[in-house]
């Protein structure tokens, strides 16, 4: 369960670099896409964790 929420969180950060260095500016979208790709990837992590 760790590892899926630091993978997450890795996610989050990693997009929110990534626009940022793209479109030099941060906005609400940006974040709310961030949040969904490290939640979508933090659960995807925890199933493959949990079941294999």
């Amino acid at each position: 369960m760790n590892t899926a929420i630091i993978f997450g969180v890795a996610i989050f950060l990693g997009w929110i670099i990534l626009d940022v260095v793209k479109y030099r500016t941060i906005n609400a979208a940006t974040v709310v896409t961030s949040v969904i790709a490290g939640v979508v990837g933090a659960v995807f992590w925890y199933l493959l964790d949990r079941f294999f």
